[in-house]
């Protein structure tokens, strides 16, 4: 199963909630859905995330894939 952390980046970034988050990542240019950040946020279908959303948050976060989502073999 794919784990995503997001919750643990916005965390570290002490973004609070999805919404600031969206308002971040649109100061930055870098649009993403609420809904589409809700999903991903609560682990709904991530295997149905598409890659441009995925890598807007790769920039946004400045981090690699590997740090904004795991692989839980439980």
């Amino acid at each position: 199963m794919i784990k995503c952390r997001l919750n643990i980046l916005m965390a570290e970034r002490d973004i609070r909630s999805v919404a600031e988050l969206a308002r971040q990542l649109e100061d930055k240019n870098l649009y993403i859905s609420r809904q589409a950040l809700q999903r991903i946020y609560h682990h709904d279908n991530l295997e149905k995330t598409r890659l441009e959303t995925i890598i807007k948050l790769a920039v946004f976060f400045n981090c690699e894939l590997k740090d904004l989502f795991v692989w839980d073999t439980k």
